[in-house]
């Protein structure tokens, strides 16, 4: 307690760890390796030759005896687990012995009180090898494996076990049921049981923890009274990132470290990596590895999907598998993926010291860590990488998130992964277009952050990375080719060192800066305006990225003379000798541009802070202020810049298969344009108001009364034109584009009501889908801005079309045209009907519309449509009540079926008019 101008305050201590003495703790360390051998060996050489269960579960009981006796190893263990692994002293000194699996294993030995016993001893193990040879302990793999295997994962504290089961106990549970030490040795329990208690007061993340990854301290001082207290709180993580070849090969430990103590994994997955279609392969059915060269010459050879491959692996760890298969695909990347991830975590019960296992990439990374950081406000998981996005940039990075009303990644969460596994040996089954999207985001890091990156991707990039997927992958090459690419192991190791130095540069930007705390961020290059204007385009992440670097690039030169011009060019040249793309037409348009601006501004706290290059390649600055005046200019000289006829970038400056539905992924650019349009028309409003409310000083709003009476005074009409901007604002486009896979029975479905939120959305996706005439209709509503919920989507659209062919109709009537998605479903359906008769001769459908400019654009698309439809449809434009009444005036007019779809106010009479 201290005193300052006679007011007492009182400062809280959460914590008592010890300090860290670099002398004395690695005297101690030391001392206690060099005792670990020496067990490990004399047990080892009486028992380690046989592969009998119950002499392996001895020979570990009479480890786990000798270990906790020892003294110097229980010394060594008490001390650890008091210390401060993850504070910057003890990872500065283990650095400084040039051994980070050396400080990997003692980061989780801290927590041996909580710990299995027989996963101590494997971490004691592989300390003792990792002492003296770093890369040792990663080659312990399978000689190891069948001491860790068989663990009985149904133990827990209260059962009674004997000297073989004892090793799956926690060790303080161990030591509580008395089934470790002998009466010989009771001192030595009573030694642990007070120390146990101990640590509940001083460091209670040794002896309870929630999650070995995690820890938390604060400081919190108060006046004496406590009316006044201040506090500093902060979380500390730790996270291990392993670039690895063949993760799922049988003798690589990285997971099965991770999920054999805990006896299953519960996978979140790509469903493409259940789909032949993209990820089968060949793999070597000895080893578990993934065969890359082409080279299949192997006897013992089978071809598997990447979730075939993972199985297996599980299998031979003695691991349960739980998988989860989600899209990956950027147009399922919503809110409502988010929400059944963590409806099926909950359902598995899936516990906050169990690391969720995240397999794909850069959306499902993105989509499952929201999941994981939102289920118990906080649960572990490990990201295993299979594509460049998710390798280097999405996987280790801590910002989780999804895309939301048309905007990227608008709804997160700051979530870093506990341990994120890049292996380029999966890569070899990636789409060409995906791989040249994802080194984007290594291009960005090159430019503001690593010039040697850059000087390399320069050598390597243009000609090779792509064809042969980061050198994963020869088959593609021709025999000019492989003469070209020079030395094939040179290649790989330039190949190799691209991915280090991009996570490396890409650890040093974002890994001191994990909640964004300040938005000096240098791997932000490129994602200042393409948030804005990726998903309108309908672009894939990459694509729209390097757009915006070759903007950001011209900006720094032209503006704000950072850059000379060559320097821009060379930047340019490299983006577009990658084939990325350099301009897209999206960017033409200078309402969603300047739009992408203030949605930047308020996502970076009120400040644009572009990061561009600065100085020399490899270097950053930041702008922070530009009008919209002033980049509409420079928009409009860039795209003269890089896509001129005579330009020296070649396809002029237009990438190659830049958009989602040229890798397969399905398209953002409808719906997401519809909702950028609503919000851009929303804030033009908003706008207006508040200057209006401004200029008159706070005037008061006309009251409800006179709002509800002028409501009711206004046509239907009149109200839809005056509604149409909000309703477009939370519109969801009702178009699929894409067809639902076949499916033995029908998903479930987890709710009894038919109106729940998400009924239509089921219905939906198992109808089959719209035709191309529909489709059209579709996107000109969108193009032309108009109000876009009242048009016709694939539910209502393939249920008017399947009655008029069962019902035979070959005379029907739409009454309310809107864009004509309902009249063109009408006639597909009476045309195929008729079609089964032999003749289409007779076939009519009349659609009504009052509206002129919605009448004008139905007109644009059935002229649009195939020449059966267009001959069918006849559009009338006026009241349409009128033209009812004249029809029913005609005795001989009939219809076989009719829609009734317009303005509420005149149901009755229509249907009147009808029956």
């Amino acid at each position: 307690m201290t005193s300052t101008n006679n007011t007492a305050t009182q400062q809280i201590d959460y914590y008592s760890l010890e300090k860290v003495e670099s002398e004395s703790f690695l005297a101690l360390f030391g001392e206690s390796v060099a005792r670990i051998q020496s067990i490990v060996g004399e047990i080892m050489n009486v028992e380690n030759d046989s592969d009998d269960k119950f002499v392996q579960s001895m020979a570990l009981y009479h480890m786990a005896v000798a270990v906790f006796s020892d003294d110097s190893l229980s010394k060594f263990l008490k001390l650890l687990a008091r210390l401060p692994v993850f504070s910057r002293d003890f990872e500065e000194l283990l650095s400084q012995k040039s051994n980070l699996e050396c400080l990997n294993i003692l980061k989780k030995l801290k927590f041996y009180v909580n710990l299995k016993i027989r996963e101590t001893l494997y971490l004691l193990t592989k300390l003792s090898v990792a002492y003296g040879d770093e890369d040792g302990a990663d080659k312990l793999g399978v000689m190891l494996t069948k001491y860790y295997a068989g663990v009985n994962h149904n133990m827990d504290a209260a059962s009674a076990v004997g000297p073989i089961d004892m090793v799956d106990l926690k060790f303080k549970d161990a030591v509580r049921q008395d089934v470790l030490f002998g009466t010989a040795a009771a001192a030595k329990r009573a030694e642990y049981l007070a120390e146990f208690e101990e640590l509940e007061k001083v460091e209670p993340h040794a002896v309870y923890p929630t999650s070995i990854y995690r820890q938390s301290d604060g400081c919190t001082v108060a006046t004496k009274s406590s009316h006044k207290i201040e506090a500093v709180m902060s979380t500390t993580l730790s996270s291990s990132i392993r670039i690895s070849s063949h993760v799922l090969g049988f003798d690589n430990n990285h997971l099965a470290e991770i999920y054999r103590p805990l006896g299953r994994a519960v996978i979140v997955l790509d469903d493409k990596l259940d789909d032949a279609t993209y990820t089968l392969g060949p793999v070597d059915l000895d080893t578990n590895r993934r065969i890359n060269d082409g080279d299949e010459k192997k006897s013992n050879m089978g071809r598997l999907t990447i979730r075939q491959q993972m199985e297996r692996y599980f299998y031979f760890h003695g691991v349960t598998c739980n998988v989860l298969t989600r899209s990956g695909n950027e147009v399922d990347k919503d809110i409502e993926s988010v929400q059944q991830i963590l409806f099926e975590l909950k359902k598995l019960g899936v516990m906050r010291n169990e690391p969720v296992l995240i397999v794909g990439g850069g959306v499902i990374a993105d989509i499952a860590g929201f999941a994981c950081a939102l289920f118990h406000r906080n649960t572990p998981y490990v990201i295993l990488a299979t594509s460049i996005v998710a390798g280097i940039d999405a996987g280790p990075s801590p910002r989780t998130c999804c895309d939301g009303q048309g905007y990227k990644n608008a709804f997160g969460a700051f979530h870093p992964p506990v341990v994120t596994l890049t292996d380029r040996t999966l890569w070899t089954t990636m789409h060409p277009g995906m791989i040249r999207h994802g080194i984007a985001e290594i291009v960005k890091m090159a430019c503001v952050e690593c010039k040697e990156l850059f000087e390399l991707l320069e050598k390597v990039g243009p000609t090779h990375l792509v064809k042969t997927k980061f050198g994963t992958d020869f088959s593609g090459l021709n025999e000019a080719e492989l003469k070209a690419l020079g030395d094939r192991e040179e290649f790989d190791n330039d190949c190799g060192r691209v991915v280090g130095l991009a996570m490396e540069s890409y650890v040093k930007a974002e890994f001191g800066n994990l909640w964004e705390t300040h938005q000096c961020r240098p791997h932000a290059f490129g994602h200042t305006w393409s948030p804005g204007y990726e998903l309108p385009a309908g672009m894939l992440h990459g694509h729209a990225v390097a757009t915006c670097m070759g903007f950001g690039a011209y900006l720094s030169w032209k503006h704000c003379d950072w850059i000379s011009g060559d320097q821009c060019l060379r930047i340019c040249q490299l983006i577009s000798d990658l084939e990325l793309s350099l301009w897209h037409d999206v960017m033409d348009d200078k309402e969603i541009f300047h739009s992408c601006t203030k949605k930047m501004i308020q996502k970076r706290g009120g400040n644009l802070a572009a990061p561009l290059p600065r100085g020399d390649i490899g270097s950053v600055g930041y702008l922070n202020d530009i009008t919209d005046a002033q980049l509409s200019q420079y928009v409009d000289e860039y795209k003269s810049y890089v896509t001129k006829e005579n330009s020296t970038f070649a396809r002029n400056g237009y990438g190659v298969e830049p958009l989602l539905d040229d890798v397969g992924l399905g398209d953002t650019a409808l719906e997401a344009t519809a909702h950028v349009r609503a919000e851009i028309a929303c804030d033009k409003k908003n706008v207006v108001a508040t200057d209006s409310a401004s200029s008159e000083e706070k005037k008061e709003d006309i009251d409800d009364a006179n709002t509800a009476e002028d409501n009711r005074s206004k046509s239907y009409q009149q109200w839809i034109k005056d509604q149409q901007t909000d309703r477009n604002a939370s519109w969801k486009l009702n178009v699929a584009f894409d067809t639902a896979k076949d499916t033995e029975e029908a998903p479930h479905f987890p709710h009894n009501t038919l109106f729940h939120n998400n009924a239509e959305k089921y219905a939906s996706s198992q109808t089959s889908t719209v035709s191309n005439n529909i489709m059209a209709a579709a996107k000109v509503t969108v193009e032309e801005d108009l109000f876009a919920p009242c048009m016709v989507g694939s539910l209502e659209s393939q249920f008017l079309k399947m009655m008029a062919k069962a019902n035979n109709a070959h005379k029907c009537l739409d009454i309310g045209c809107f864009t004509g998605s309902s009249a063109i479903a009408f006639a597909e359906g009476a045309l195929a009907a008729a079609a089964k008769s032999g003749t289409t001769a007779d076939v009519e459908v009349h659609t009504l519309e009052s509206d002129e400019k919605t009448a004008e654009v139905a007109a644009k698309i059935f002229g649009q449509c195939e020449p059966k439809v267009q001959n069918v449809v006849n559009l009338h434009h006026g009241d349409a009540l009128s033209w009812m009444k004249d029809c029913a005036a005609n005795t001989e007019t009939t219809f076989d079926i009719c829609f009734i779809d317009a303005d509420k106010d005149n149901y009755l009479e229509y249907y009147g008019l009808i029956m």
